[in-house]
């Protein structure tokens, strides 16, 4: 991720892009949400040799005023090579834009034992190799901590660091907990085939329940740090059993509906099955949360406007891609992108209403349990 490509010749006003996925990230990086992706910030120096503006994202170990990159394989890199004398450049660390100075520290170098040690805290698990170079960044400038890039002056508003914080926090436990739970059911599903309902329906209810309760830890291990009071096992049970219906709702019309004759009942019986299952988790969980947050009723809408824009995300990225006559594999690594885009979306639009909701119960005056 942090290879950058530097030309070597060509005219100066022409500006390179950088790669697809560096530019993607760039843009998490400048963007409101670059809390979901710590440890890594943006450089922006010119190239030594081109005399380019270079912009490219790199992981990093941040300690007081100094910045150290590990260049990995640097072989395959050439960005590094710029810094082989003192260099300026413009870092984007953590929504806040710095000047510095940054400087190549390879082995013998009288700062390499520093820069190691700084490292070393931040990434524990990272073996740095002899011969792996690191870039050291002394940071000079910068605004204050938590000041939105492009914004100056007294018109910027400090966005809530806390906040941020807690929505990257819920973001990356509840992708991760709703992706690792929705692989018990689809493996239910892959076993039973085209078992009977008498057989299929329990085991896909209790593989509905296996991913709620996995999703339901997921996410109190986030809560139970805001939430004190909050009872783990209360959340994982009401997720559980909220998921177990939500299973047996969206199970329901496949039996029922071909039996209704009468069109328009018919419809009105799928709107109903649907607006209940998108409202079941919600609720089950409101009913836990309600006792330690103000407003809490916005969850129940919160949570059914992420599943139902996951869902449709969902649909929007397996449907074009599944064709008939595909290999088992390719479905099933279809199936994993999209569900996990579909676990990311979710967990996105419930961070901000989770943060909102703390944000709410944090006011002076503010009762729980009391309806927004």
């Amino acid at each position: 991720m942090d290879a950058g490509s530097i030309p070597a010749s060509g005219p100066a006003t022409v500006t390179p892009r950088p790669p697809r996925v560096n530019r993607v990230v760039l843009a998490v990086l400048r963007s409101r949400w670059h809390a979901a992706l710590p440890g890594l910030c943006a450089l922006t120096f010119t190239g030594r040799r081109s005399g380019r503006p270079v912009t490219l994202p790199v992981q990093c170990a941040h300690e007081g005023d100094q910045l150290v990159i590990l260049v990995g394989r640097a072989a395959g890199k050439r960005w590094w090579r710029n810094f082989t004398e003192p260099r300026a450049v413009r870092v984007l660390l953590e929504g806040a834009a710095h000047e510095g100075t940054g400087r190549l520290v390879p082995a013998g170098h009288p700062g390499r034992a520093g820069a190691e040690r700084i490292y070393g805290r931040r990434r524990a698990r990272t073996r740095i190799g002899a011969d792996d170079p690191l870039v050291v960044i002394t940071l000079t400038s910068g605004r204050p901590p938590g000041a939105r890039p492009g914004r100056e002056g007294p018109a910027a508003v400090p966005p809530d660091p806390a906040g941020r914080r807690l929505w990257a926090r819920w973001w990356r436990w509840t992708t991760l907990g709703e992706a690792a739970g929705f692989c018990v059911p689809a493996a239910a599903a892959a076993v039973i085939g085209d078992a009977s309902a008498a057989i299929g329906w329990p085991v896909l209810l209790a593989a509905g329940a296996a991913e709620g309760a996995v999703l339901g830890a997921a996410q109190a291990h986030v809560l139970h740090g805001v939430l004190p009071g909050l009872r783990r096992g209360r959340w994982v049970s009401a997720t559980a059993g909220a998921a177990a219906c939500a299973w047996l709702l969206g199970l329901l019309p496949s039996a029922v509906l071909p039996r209704v004759g009468f069109w328009p009942v018919a419809a009105g019986l799928a709107v109903a099955d649907g607006l209940l299952l998108l409202l079941s988790l919600g609720t089950a969980q409101w009913w836990v949360l309600r006792r330690h947050v103000t407003g809490g009723g916005m969850w129940i809408w919160a949570t059914a406007a992420a599943w139902l824009a996951g869902l449709a995300v969902f649909c929007a990225v397996s449907m074009p891609l599944w064709h008939p006559g595909q290999s088992p594999l390719l479905i099933a690594a279809i199936g994993v992108l999209a569900g996990m885009l579909m676990a990311a979306t979710v967990a996105a639009v419930t961070g901000v209403a989770l943060v909102r909701l703390t944000r709410r119960s944090a006011e002076p005056g503010a009762v729980p349990g009391k309806l927004a």
